[in-house]
């Protein structure tokens, strides 16, 4: 990819999704390993791709689970401490009070919050806004930050310049989106939100045998319940119906089908994802789509499919690292006890 007359700098981009569940106290082993990539050096960003506290979100003031989740916020922070680059928040179901009606406040609770922590704003799109919003972060590089939970969300969602929101409607978020994949087409363009594309996980409707056998272990792996033949209907269900957060849900179909149609115009983009617990590199249409979910809890993943890469259940995370001359190295980083950096277990360029 050329830039032009810019100047040309390598930057990286770390994508680590789902780290809701860190440890509150001590060391987190994924955290630990990302940030012993980070050089002084080196421009980079961290991008955190939502379901940033797990169970729901930051509750209340004097709400049982208050503690425990501005635990969860301090200890990014913390390992953050000495990080000389950008840093980054978008939100994910959980953090919308686990997708369920008030959720608004939830997140707007953790956006000032996380403000407080880090001494500015970080948490993109702000107010709870749809977005999008773009970041140029280098002179060849432009993150564009959407909020997915936002066209899932249940009860009230701003919108409007009343809520503090650029766009109007819908349609508005699709106008504004392609304007700015048009104004920096001549770029590496990165687009993160919560909820994936595609997936070969749960969220896309891959199941394996044992879930029809035991469908419970869905949600629990120990849930060893057997239900043959009306076990099937659960993950028949949410296959071809969805539970809201699946990606064949109507308000999620919906969502999906636009970014793919306008995604199509605009090859060489990379949307970056969390919600599935795993990590996926699929390409598609000559765009990538990651999944970087693993950053505090596990789900399985295919290993095989048609446009799948790339998949694996195990913590860690993706990096981005972009060369001078264009191109672009994507790589999983999984924790490894005898490496402090962890071990690479997927490397793919991009020209």
């Amino acid at each position: 990819m050329q830039s032009g007359v810019k100047e040309k700098k390598t930057y990286e981009i770390f994508l680590i999704g789902d780290t809701g569940n860190v440890a509150r106290h001590g060391h987190d082993p994924v955290l630990e390993t990302m940030c012993s990539h980070f050089d002084k050096g080196q421009h980079s960003a961290v991008i955190f791709l939502g379901d940033n506290i797990y169970p729901k979100g930051l509750p209340p003031e004097g709400a049982i689970l208050r503690k425990d989740a501005e635990n969860a916020l301090i200890a990014h922070k913390e390992a953050l401490k000495d990080y000389h680059g950008k840093v980054l928040f978008i939100s994910g179901n959980h953090d919308w009070n686990k997708g369920r009606e008030g959720g608004y406040e939830y997140i707007l609770r953790q956006e000032k919050y996380l403000e407080k922590l880090f001494g500015k704003s970080v948490m993109y799109p702000t107010n709870g806004c749809p977005g999008p919003t773009e970041i140029n972060v280098n002179p060849n590089v432009t993150l564009v930050l959407i909020n997915t939970q936002w066209w899932l969300q249940p009860g009230f969602r701003p919108i409007g310049q009343e809520c503090g929101c650029r766009v109007e409607s819908e349609e508005d978020f699709f106008k504004h989106l392609i304007t700015i994949l048009e104004s920096n087409k001549d770029k590496r363009i990165i687009i993160a939100g919560h909820a994936p594309v595609y997936s070969y996980a749960i969220h896309g409707g891959r199941y394996k045998l044992r879930h029809h056998l035991f469908p419970f272990t869905i949600y629990h792996r120990k849930a060893y319940f057997p239900l043959p033949i009306l076990g099937s209907l659960l993950p028949i269900y949410r296959k071809y119906f969805g539970a809201k957060e699946d990606i064949a849900h109507p308000r999620y179909r919906h969502l999906r089908k636009r970014l793919i149609e306008i995604f199509k115009n605009y090859p060489g983009i990379i949307y970056a994802s969390g919600h599935e617990h795993n990590l996926q590199h699929i390409s598609k249409d000559q765009n990538h789509f990651i999944v970087s979910g693993a950053g505090s809890k596990l789900k399985y993943v295919l290993q095989t499919g048609k446009n799948l890469k790339f998949g694996m259940k195990a913590k860690g995370f993706f990096k981005l690292k972009f060369e001078n001359e264009g191109s672009v190295y994507i790589s999983a980083w999984v924790i490894d006890a005898d490496s402090e950096k962890g071990k690479m277990v997927y490397e793919y360029k991009i020209d």
